[in-house]
C-alpha cells in the first residue's frame, strides 16, 4: 500500500484563506519538496482552479515544483 499524505494550510486561529499570510521560504521549500515526491495530487475545485494555470509551465519543466511569481 502507497503512502497518503494530507495537507492543509490553517492558522492557529483556524484562518484557512491563502491571502490572509505570507509563507516564508522554508515554508515554500516543504511544500515544494512535498509536491515534488507525490506520485499523484487530488484537489478540491477552488484549489484546482487556482492553480490550473501553473500546470503548463511544471509539464514543461518536472521536477523543478511550482514556478514562484510576485
Amino acid at each position: 500500500m502507497g503512502l497518503l499524505t494530507f495537507s492543509i494550510n490553517v492558522t492557529v486561529d483556524g484562518c484557512v484563506d491563502h491571502r490572509e499570510g505570507i509563507a516564508d521560504d522554508e515554508t515554500h521549500a516543504f511544500f515544494t519538496r512535498l509536491m515534488d515526491e507525490s506520485g499523484a495530487m487530488l484537489w478540491g475545485r477552488v484549489t484546482y482552479e487556482m492553480m490550473e494555470s501553473y500546470w503548463p509551465a511544471v509539464a514543461r519543466n518536472p521536477g523543478r515544483g511550482l514556478p514562484v511569481t510576485g
